[in-house]
């Protein structure tokens, strides 16, 4: 997954915006996310086909 790699390079209270079209990304990334040790600020969002998610790096 591309955002975890982008999530390693940034710092200590940066957002990442990732959007995503695959319907199992839904439920993937955020679990990836909170695995990594990222906190997910909000649900994810979905819009048409896109799916939203805000991760903030907290380590």
């Amino acid at each position: 997954m591309y955002a975890l790699d982008a999530l390693k390079n940034m710092k200590i209270g940066e957002v990442l915006q990732v959007i995503a079209d695959c319907p199992q990304s839904f439920r993937s990334v955020p679990e990836e996310a909170v695995k990594h040790g990222y906190k997910l600020l909000t649900e994810p969002q979905r819009v048409r086909q896109d799916i939203y998610f805000y991760i903030k790096v907290v380590k």
